[in-house]
């Protein structure tokens, strides 16, 4: 089976299940099944397609479950938080060539032997300042190579999240150590920016047993070409001999199958698309900041912020051009819209000779707005006794005054758990604080 999309930008599979959310078909979904996209049988192919979960920066949630030998994967994006791809099948071989992938925890897991070649992996700003992982990989014992990461770039996300390339998932205390994982990971001829740690590699926990790790890397550069500076690497990590990273090449790694076969043209160089990700938008007190990124960076990309209060006529408001192919993150600041109205926007990114591409439209607004979440049933009262309460859940933004809310004839409201209760004829008010009322019964 082959997905073949028009444009990387535009065509997107996407969802939004997540572990621990409620499944349809009776309990929760869990890490592996909360995938928008599983591949379960061989010889898949995919080229110029967007694999998306939106949950978020977590819990869990994957773009793609990766769970069948012999697939591959050409300009693609994978965009997601936590456990964004998942290679799930071991022995599994899986190809990624020119692809774009993000995330904020463990992004690239799993226990197939993969190989990302010239990838862009996008370690995203998460929402506090801390660490964070790339990989956790769980290498079986069996597995010779793991994962590979060939003349990828890690640019800056920014600037509040520096991330481990990696941790050893399965190697930890709980454990038992003849099943801990052999974790492996190679990165060859990448460029990485301070987004990642100058220790470079993390274990799990105290219970990690480093002899059963391998991580390496071959001649590690700064975005710019130059050579990284390794010196402050965990010292249980590698550094990688010509001779040995010469072997990790795809003849070797993938025996018999060859995954530029898959098409006629699937290994050929073609030229980066444009392809703006996460565009997103933040309202604070007065203003709000509107962030995104280039899936692959080029110069000269020009990129124009539109808005409208109506949606359907949109004026210019900014207008950047990238100034090399390492300029990754774009961002923009705009007045919030005055009270009660909303602004809508999108970003244009275009430069001649590739195709444009429009992101879809986000919302900032100021219009007072009060939310209800209740599944009210019949209310069943006994003959001179009141009947079993229900809850109604209540919640407002860019409230200019008070919610009052006011019982209808013959029921009684109460606020607080039913220790008092109100009429018809002694409304209740909710109390907003800076123009919103959190979410309260």
């Amino acid at each position: 089976m082959q997905f073949i999309g028009e444009s990387v930008a535009n065509v997107i599979l996407t969802y939004d299940d997540y572990s621990g959310k409620v499944n349809p078909a009776g309990g929760t979904f869990g890490t592996s099944t909360s995938a928008s996209v599983t591949v379960n049988a061989t010889d898949f192919t995919a080229i110029n397609i967007t694999f998306e979960n939106t949950t978020g920066e977590a819990p869990q949630a994957l773009a793609i479950n990766v769970n069948a030998d012999r697939a591959a994967f050409k300009n693609c994006r994978f965009l997601g938080g936590q456990d964004t791809v998942l290679t799930n099948a071991n022995g599994g071989r899986n190809y990624f060539k020119n692809c774009y992938i993000d995330g904020t925890v463990d992004f690239i897991f799993g226990g197939a032997r993969a190989v990302f070649d010239s990838c862009v992996i996008y370690a995203k700003t998460r929402s506090s300042a801390g660490n964070s992982y790339i990989t956790a990989a769980n290498t079986t014992a069996t597995e010779l190579y793991g994962y590979v990461f060939r003349d990828c770039k890690i640019p800056a996300n920014r600037g509040t999240t520096v991330y481990y390339l990696g941790r050893p998932w399965q190697n930890d205390a709980s454990t038992a150590a003849a099943s801990k994982s052999r974790t492996k990971v190679q990165f060859l001829n990448t460029k990485m920016s301070g987004s990642v740690r100058a220790d470079g590699w993390s274990t799990w926990d105290v219970g990690t047993d480093t002899a059963l790790i391998t991580y390496a890397e071959y001649k590690t550069q700064k975005m710019d070409g130059s050579l990284l500076d390794v010196s402050q690497r965990v010292t249980w990590s590698k550094q990688l001999a010509d001779t040995s990273a010469a072997k990790l090449n795809n003849t070797n790694l993938f025996g018999t199958w060859d995954p530029c076969a898959v098409t006629t043209d699937f290994c050929t160089y073609e030229p980066e698309p444009i392809a703006v990700s996460n565009f997103a938008g933040a309202k604070g007190a007065s203003t709000a900041v509107f962030n995104w990124n280039i899936s692959w960076p080029i110069t000269g990309i020009k990129y124009e912020l539109f808005r409208s209060s109506d949606k359907i006529t949109f004026t210019k408001i900014n207008e950047q051009i990238a100034a090399n192919d390492t300029s990754v993150n774009f961002t923009y600041t705009d007045n919030n819209p005055p009270s009660p109205q909303t602004y809508y926007y999108y970003v244009a990114a275009s430069k001649a000779g590739y195709a444009s591409h429009t992101t879809d439209t986000l919302s900032i607004s100021s219009t007072p707005t009060i939310s209800t979440v209740s599944a009210l049933g019949t209310f069943l009262q006994g003959l001179g006794t009141p009947s079993v309460y229900q809850n109604i859940t209540v919640s407002g933004v860019n409230l200019l005054d008070n919610i009052i809310v006011t019982a209808p004839a013959n029921y009684e409201i109460s606020s607080n758990g039913g220790t008092t209760w109100n009429n018809s004829t002694s409304p209740i008010t909710l109390t907003q604080t800076g123009g919103t009322l959190a979410a309260g019964a």
